[in-house]
């Protein structure tokens, strides 16, 4: 049995305990047996980080064609799910087909990160590599992945930036390409400013920012050189302050990254007029106004890849809020988008879904849905 658990962040700019959202359990006979093999063996041959670092060549790679902004401005909607009936009916309430689905890798070891449970042998009902076979020109897989697995040593983003873990991302780049899935978007590390992710954060030291980004070129430029590899490189960040480091201070470079995204959440705010909320939240570090700013000036792409409402309570949640949603609906109007998917589980923090919330879900299909004016840019 492989766990496909992920601990998403907390509701950005609130408490650093983790939050669970989308447990999912993926069971298949053989699934481990495939997954050692794909992925060239189980977790970390060795823990002691005291071992010397293996340097190797960097992989024989050519840089993407650079595409302007606007030519990446799909807009498209999508949500998070692991099960392909709900992504069926969300399309069929919403009145249009969806265009991308945000999907968790597992991080348990290496043989798992590299055999990504939705693409070789899927549970049923969540073969996403299927999902996108069936209708490839109009649906997209979002594929949320750590950089190592969990109980990494503490030098793990030096040893990758090493070049010690290439192997694997090439089994991973291979893996997705034989199942269809090599137009994928991929959230590298996602959310790495938040200390909640063992498996990717960014670290807390400029030495290990450094290391961090080295890695992610790293792992682009391993994924890029498999054959038919066409991956989009999603940089996504958690919205809100996360020891004050801004954007630029985290981002690899342009060569590396072709969207850039930020997750967003109504929580961790304590006014509660919607207009006060909305403008406390734009006033933080990395801000969705802050990124999308930062995406301009270097003619990328923006991503909403998770955004909610978020029950009131503890999180601090503005509860149901049309407003919120026409705030979001309002960004995606006016900036360049090539995505947005909405977080529509309960688990852990949110605390609500679309039909806990009339006045919102009403907002969500009138600005998303099949006439309204915030979904997929008219061809």
């Amino acid at each position: 049995m492989v766990d496909t658990t992920q601990q998403e962040s907390p509701a950005t700019g609130g408490s650093k305990e983790p939050r669970k959202h989308g447990r999912r359990k993926v069971i298949g006979a053989g699934l481990g047996v495939l997954a050692v093999a794909a992925g060239g063996g189980v977790y970390w041959a060795t823990r002691d980080s005291g071992a010397p670092i293996r340097h190797t060549p960097d992989p024989q790679w050519t840089p993407k064609q650079h595409l302007p902004a606007e030519d990446l401005d799909t807009k498209w909607v999508g949500i998070q799910t692991h099960e392909t009936a709900a992504a069926a009916a969300f399309s069929e309430w919403l009145g249009r087909p969806l265009d991308c689905v945000v999907v968790f890798n597992s991080d348990a070891n290496w043989a798992a990160i590299s055999g990504p449970w939705f693409a070789m042998v899927p549970q049923e009902g969540q073969d996403w590599g299927q999902w996108v076979r069936d209708d490839p020109d109009n649906r997209t897989l979002v594929i949320s992945t750590g950089l190592v697995p969990s109980g990494p040593p503490d030098d793990w983003r030096e040893r990758g930036a090493a070049g010690e873990y290439d192997e694997h991302w090439t089994t991973f780049a291979r893996n997705l390409v034989s199942k269809g899935l090599g137009t994928s978007i991929v959230r590298l590390g996602w959310e790495l400013n938040g200390d909640w992710y063992e498996t990717h954060y960014i670290g807390d030291t400029a030495e290990k920012r450094e290391q961090w980004k080295a890695y992610f070129q790293r792992i682009v430029k391993t994924v890029r050189a498999v054959e038919g590899a066409e991956f989009e490189i999603d940089f996504n960040i958690a919205e809100g302050q996360q020891d004050s480091v801004e954007i630029a201070e985290m981002y690899p470079g342009d060569e590396w990254v072709d969207i850039v995204g930020v997750d967003v959440y109504d929580s961790y705010i304590s006014p509660i007029d919607p207009t006060a909320r909305w403008e406390e939240k734009d006033a933080k570090v990395n801000s969705l106004s802050a990124v999308i700013a930062f995406a301009a000036e270097h003619d990328k792409p923006i991503s909403i890849p998770e955004w909610a409402m978020v029950a009131e309570g503890k999180t601090q949640g503005g509860g149901d809020s049309p407003e919120f949603i026409n705030q979001i609906a309002d960004a995606v109007v006016s900036a360049d988008v090539r995505y947005q998917a909405y977080f529509n589980v309960p688990d852990g923090g949110v605390g609500m879904t679309l039909d806990d919330a009339p006045n919102g879900k009403a907002a969500f299909l009138q600005r998303f849905g099949a006439t309204g004016d915030a979904g997929p840019r008219k061809a």
